[in-house]
């Protein structure tokens, strides 16, 4: 029996266009395109594409089924990529509606695609789908969580497309943490909507997984950012992923791509992960509209210390069970250390992708406290981590403050340093929205020089004592994080 993996999709705008097909002079309405006679549709693109190889690996597929609506006379023509190669696996003509099953067992290939010529005036194209034909089947429900603090608008926008999706296939549902406690308060089967007090990202989120926990109602969850644009075919494609999953992948997390908000074909990000000093993204500044880097986007490599950011990250609620709950950062790392503690590699895809703004866009001095002290944290946490990465790390953000002519990153840093000397013992010890209004109604007014030779002084001392400074922080994560009792009493719940 086959069963749909994700929709064929026309552009939702013109600036995102060549992500989804690629033609000259097209004549795109609202819920088709009108193609004039010998005009070709291409559908090698980032969302329309098939990722055979990814869907071999990852599942028990069979056959894969391209089933596309139409009116008129066409010719499509059916086509495998490789690193290596494009090769044409069949050209037929047709009329109207459009089925072909394909089988998968010989294709070696990475992806399956199609281009659509008219053989007459007006064929007109509304969209389609793949379908796939598998061995194995799971029942699977997916819990959205996103947390939000009074972005009201971005929230309404995503919930409309989601709820869109939702009413095609009812195993999502969704749950808004609202950390700023302005949206009004909903608990239904599909739409959940919680207040919670101003902890932060990793407290949103970590209230959302446990409520998750708590109602047993799911099997995965998928942690979105409240801001981010959202395709529906990428979620199409996720439900899909978990429903056929291998039992070997069963533990892995999927990520979603994030690409720029301003340059919507360039990806920003494809998994990153922690280089002992500073963070790496990969598949950073892809073309998203050539072949070439859509290739290279298929053969991301494993690396240590890899993560998945919480932009779009959906997690098995086994993994949840057996690995605990987040660090309480408040704000950046607590996907990281999430990612790396689970010891897994991390499933992408093509077309599994959401639109982000930039995160230089969001740099201030409250930001820059957080990223500094918890990137410290993070090396604890990292694998082949030690005193002389802190050291890299340390000299390294403090070296980048002082290029950048950043007095108050300077001065901000020094707090970031003495706080992360004290351990989560002592920071958890201050309610986290008391702690952000600490950060943010913070003034150093001494000197510049004086505040860098202190950051110096903090520097030496952190790495004659980071034994035991690392010892205090995973002690935290093994006595704090494996139930819910710490963040329920750090919540106040």
């Amino acid at each position: 029996m086959f069963e749909k993996l994700y929709s064929i999709k026309l552009p939702m705008d013109a600036v995102r266009q060549s992500l989804y097909i690629k033609g000259n002079l097209l004549d795109i309405k609202d819920a088709s395109i009108c193609l004039k006679k010998n005009q070709t549709l291409d559908f090698a693109t980032y969302f329309n594409l098939f990722s055979a190889r990814k869907w071999k690996i990852y599942t028990s597929i069979r056959d894969v089924r391209i089933q596309l609506h139409i009116r008129g006379n066409y010719k499509i023509t059916v086509y495998e990529v490789s690193q290596q190669q494009k090769r044409e696996l069949y050209s037929e003509t047709g009329h109207d509606d459009y089925q072909k099953d394909i089988p998968l067992k010989s294709c070696q290939a990475n992806f399956i695609t199609f281009t659509l010529t008219a053989l007459e005036e007006g064929v007109q194209f509304w969209g389609g789908a793949y379908y796939g034909q598998f061995e194995d089947v799971q029942n699977t429900e997916i819990g959205i969580i996103i947390c939000t603090f009074k972005r009201e608008d971005y929230v309404k926008r995503n919930l409309k497309t989601l709820q869109e999706l939702m009413k095609e296939n009812p195993h999502f549902h969704v749950m808004v943490i609202d950390n700023g406690r302005t949206l009004p308060e909903i608990r239904n089967e599909q739409l959940q909507v919680i207040h919670n007090r101003n902890y932060g990202g990793s407290g949103g989120f970590t209230r959302g997984l446990m409520e998750q926990v708590n109602q047993g109602t799911n099997n995965y969850v998928l942690m979105m950012d409240d801001d981010i644009l959202i395709e529906t075919s990428s979620l199409e494609r996720v439900y899909a992923l978990c429903r056929h999953i291998k039992s070997q992948y069963a533990q892995q997390m999927i990520a979603g791509s994030m690409m720029s908000m301003d340059e919507p074909t360039i990806q920003y990000e494809n998994t990153a992960y922690w280089g002992k000093i500073r963070l790496h993204a990969l598949g950073k500044n892809f073309d998203l509209t050539k072949m070439e880097y859509l290739l290279q986007n298929d053969t991301i490599p494993e690396v240590i210390n890899k993560y998945a950011a919480w932009w779009f990250c959906c997690i098995p609620m086994i993994v949840i069970k057996k690995n605990g709950y987040p660090l309480p950062a408040f704000i950046k790392s607590d996907d990281m250390e999430y990612g790396i503690r689970n010891r897994q590699d991390i499933i992408t895809m093509n077309g599994i992708g959401v639109w982000h703004e930039t995160f230089n866009k969001k740099e201030n001095a409250v930001v820059n406290y957080f990223n500094d002290r918890n990137m410290l944290i993070l090396n604890h946490y990292a694998f082949h981590c030690g005193r002389w990465s802190f050291l890299g790390t340390a000299l390294g953000r403090l070296g980048k403050h002082i290029l950048r002519r950043n007095k108050s990153g300077v001065q901000m840093f020094a707090v970031a340093l003495q706080d992360y000397q004290n351990g989560y013992e002592q920071i958890t010890s201050i309610d986290a929205d008391e702690k952000l209004k600490q950060i943010q109604q913070y003034r150093i007014d001494e000197n510049i020089c004086r505040t860098f030779i202190k950051n110096l002084v903090l520097i030496s001392q952190t790495f004659w004592h980071h034994q035991l400074i690392h010892k205090q922080y995973i002690g935290f994560r093994c006595k704090n994080l494996k139930t819910q009792q710490f963040w329920k009493k750090y919540l106040h719940l």
